[in-house]
């Protein structure tokens, strides 16, 4: 993974050795955690092929116990340990940095049953199933990548509208009509 320099933004066109390098990480997480994982996801866009991307690799991992999850293991692997996010604490965040503070990797936990597991795999699910939504996303990212170089909270506060567009989209396909029959758009 090429990363990016620490709170900085710069985008390159997909690279399929992303998902390669994706599925080595899937690998090392299960030998690290085995009794704890129960679900491993490529997100972020890096696992969006039609669409550019930082090149940090996001990986979300739904595990059995957030409280049971061995933090020292990943530590031992060069990650930083960044704790919950958001305030959440079915939510942790570890960091691998290269040289000089160039964030290569994200790895993601969330305890089993924390629907932002879900809305990371429903969102990438859905731009790589509907191109026109993801050119769209494509086209905001650029322009917000100019706009925010320097800034990658600011780039990342920016999406923030149009993620929450797909997440209700998400949301209202998977609720199920009042006769108990699903009302889901085909796609």
């Amino acid at each position: 993974m090429e990363g990016v320099a620490r709170g900085q933004v710069r985008l390159l066109p997909h690279n399929p050795d992303w998902e390669q390098e994706f599925l080595r990480v899937k690998e090392e997480l299960w030998q690290l955690w085995p009794q704890n994982i129960l679900e491993i996801q490529h997100v972020g866009s890096t696992a969006i092929p039609a669409i550019c991307a930082k090149p940090i690799l996001d990986v979300a991992v739904r595990l059995r116990s957030i409280a049971a999850m061995e933090k020292g293991k990943l530590e031992a692997l060069g990650y930083e340990y960044r704790g919950p996010q958001f305030g959440n604490e079915n939510y942790h965040l570890f960091v691998l940095r290269g040289e000089g503070q160039i964030s290569l990797r994200h790895i993601h936990c969330y305890q089993a049953g924390e629907k932002e597991f879900d809305q990371l795999v429903g969102f990438r699910d859905h731009l790589n199933a509907h191109p026109e939504t993801a050119a769209r996303y494509a086209a905001l990212k650029r322009e917000l990548a100019w706009q925010h170089q320097g800034d990658r909270r600011a780039y990342t506060r920016a999406k923030g509208a149009f993620i929450q567009e797909v997440y209700r989209l998400l949301d209202s396909e998977a609720r199920p009509a009042a006769d108990g029959q699903s009302f889901c758009a085909e796609r």
